[in-house]
């Protein structure tokens, strides 16, 4: 993994609290990072659906890959303008996650710096920052 998706991948962790939720576990479980690594580069490349089946095998690996996939989902369905989608998808996390007034703010402010970070990384990369 390139340091900019470690980045990535460390800025979500951290400011959703996860970790604290991940270790509480008795058992601390990795998961499908490379499935949220793929989805990162398919929704770079504007490919939605690929990018939110991605998703889907890192959320159903558990562990610290279903943490992170569960918000790159908003983060997918929110840049494809797909707010609706999204907006379930965030209650749905946060339901599943037990997630407290700090989290569910934390996790807003994480899924906003992570589709910034998407969405400059598809201009660097495509020259236009949305798929439309």
């Amino acid at each position: 993994m390139n340091n900019k998706m470690i980045r990535f991948l460390l800025t979500i962790l951290l400011l959703t609290g996860s970790a604290s939720l991940i270790l509480a576990c008795s058992v601390f479980k990795i998961g499908e990072i490379g499935a949220v690594k793929e989805a990162n580069e398919l929704a770079i490349t504007c490919r939605t659906d690929e990018a939110l089946a991605a998703v889907d095998r890192a959320v159903q690996g558990g562990g610290l890959g279903a943490s992170i996939g569960d918000l790159q989902r908003v983060v997918i369905l929110r840049d494809s303008g797909r707010t609706t989608e999204a907006n379930a998808a965030m209650a749905e996390r946060n339901k599943r996650w037990n997630a407290d007034a700090k989290n569910v703010a934390e996790a807003e402010d994480a899924v906003t710096e992570s589709m910034e970070e998407l969405r400059a990384e598809r201009q660097k990369r495509t020259g236009r920052r949305t798929c439309k």
